[in-house]
Parts: C-alpha cells; sequence; structure tokens
C-alpha cells in the first residue's frame, strides 16, 4: 500500500477504537454482507479492538445466492459469524400478498434481511434497535456522503449505525482486503460486481446468467412470478398496449 493508503487505513482504525470504546456495552455488531464492503469493515474492527471478536451478523434468505453459505464457512477462521433467516421467505411473503418487490417499495430489506437481523437482536436482550450498534460496509465508491454520514440512524431499522469507510473508493478497499489482510473475496465476484441476491433491483443481465446457471429452479420461480403478473394477470389484456410491448 502506498503511504497515503496506508495512513487512511490507520486513522480508520483509530476512529474504530475509539467508537468501540463508546458502544461496546450496545450490543455492536458488524451487519456482514458477503460483500468487500462488509470484509473491510470486520477486518479493520476486529485489527482495532483485538482480541475481542465482535460479531459479524449474516441474514440469508431463500433467493440469496447459496454460494454465500460456502464462502462464509471459509472465513469462519478470520471472524464469528452467525447467519440468520427472515420470518418468512421471499415467496411466502409474496403469496402472502406483500406485492412485488419494486425499487419504489424495496420491502426485501426490512422483510427478508430486517425481521431475522431483529429477531436476533431481540435474543441478545435488546428492546428495541435502538439499543444496538450496526457496523455497515458502505464505501464512497457506491454512496454518496451527501446521502449518509459516517454516524446516522439506518431508518428502516431504526437501527444507530456506523459507516466507517465511506472515504474509501472501491480499488483501495481491493488493496486493503489483498495486501493488508490477505482475505479472500466472495468467488461471485469473478461472476459479477455484486453480491446481490437474485432478486435486487440492480439486475443486469450478468446476474440474470449467473442467476440461470446456477440457480435454475429458483430463477424459474423468481421470474415465473414476473410472468404470472404480467401476463397472467389480466394487466396486459386489460391495458391499452398491444401484447408485443
Amino acid at each position: 500500500m502506498d503511504r497515503h493508503l496506508s495512513n487512511k487505513v490507520s486513522s480508520t482504525i483509530r476512529l474504530l477504537r475509539d467508537v468501540w470504546k463508546q458502544v461496546r456495552g450496545n450490543r455492536p455488531f458488524v451487519a456482514f454482507s458477503t460483500g468487500k464492503d462488509s470484509l473491510l469493515v470486520a477486518a479493520l474492527l476486529y485489527e482495532a479492538v483485538a482480541p475481542e471478536r465482535p460479531i459479524c451478523v449474516y441474514s440469508h434468505h431463500n433467493i440469496e445466492f447459496e454460494s454465500n453459505l460456502s464462502y462464509l464457512e471459509e472465513l469462519k477462521g478470520h471472524f464469528v459469524i452467525e447467519t440468520v433467516e427472515p420470518f418468512l421467505g421471499y415467496f411466502e411473503l409474496m403469496d402472502r400478498g406483500i406485492g412485488f418487490l419494486t425499487l419504489k417499495d424495496p420491502w426485501c430489506v426490512p422483510m427478508l434481511v430486517g425481521t431475522g437481523l431483529l429477531e436476533r437482536l431481540q435474543r441478545s436482550g435488546a428492546r428495541s434497535p435502538a439499543e444496538c450498534v450496526m457496523f455497515r460496509g458502505m464505501s464512497g465508491a457506491e454512496y454518496s456522503h451527501k446521502w449518509h454520514a459516517r454516524f446516522e440512524r439506518y431508518g428502516r431499522l431504526n437501527l444507530p449505525t456506523v459507516n466507517p469507510i465511506l472515504h474509501f473508493c472501491k480499488e483501495e478497499i481491493l488493496t486493503v482486503l489483498r495486501e493488508r489482510y490477505g482475505l479472500p473475496l466472495n468467488p461471485i465476484y469473478e461472476h459479477m460486481d455484486r453480491t446481490y441476491c437474485i432478486c435486487c433491483y440492480t439486475s443486469d443481465e450478468r446476474r440474470q446468467r449467473y442467476s440461470e446457471c446456477h440457480h435454475p429452479e429458483v430463477c424459474q420461480r423468481y421470474y415465473g412470478k414476473i410472468e404470472e403478473l404480467l401476463f397472467g394477470s389480466g394487466l396486459v389484456e386489460n391495458s391499452r398496449f398491444e401484447p408485443k410491448y
């Protein structure tokens, strides 16, 4: 690493060490997504607070990639990782009438990621999410400081949150993971740029091809729901457009 990046890492570790002293009694945890950003947050936090080993919580649901679980097994020699699941899966929620996932109404975070996470916090003794602190992997490569701050309340879960790597870009994150910590990336990066699940609204052709190849049954069911919504509901017939559109 060059001196600039090394100094950036050192200052972030000092920040995390100071923050940890203030929040260690508030059930702190790392929100672990299996992506590069949360991997770096976990590595930095473990270095900052050693020999303590903060819990890393991964929320897995039925349209997440199963390969994420294999990757987690590989990381368990480095971190303490706990996997949680939602109360109801994606298709169960749809069958109960919650509606189709859209960018305007992205209910996946509170309903799929959030319910399992909140149940885990409740088991730890928290009466509400406000009594806990989440360390979240969010980098400047993906989200602007205009929308997020180093310390904020994650509104969808009412959860106090620390975003310690907002000032890191993608190339810096990869360099630190490789050269400072020697940690393996999720193999899914060989196929696509993000580790988000099959239903993510950022889905593109690469994600769809990967999903169809590795999870054909789930993809058939997922995209079948879209076809049912469009062509089995009467929507097309009752619109003013021809079916070819």
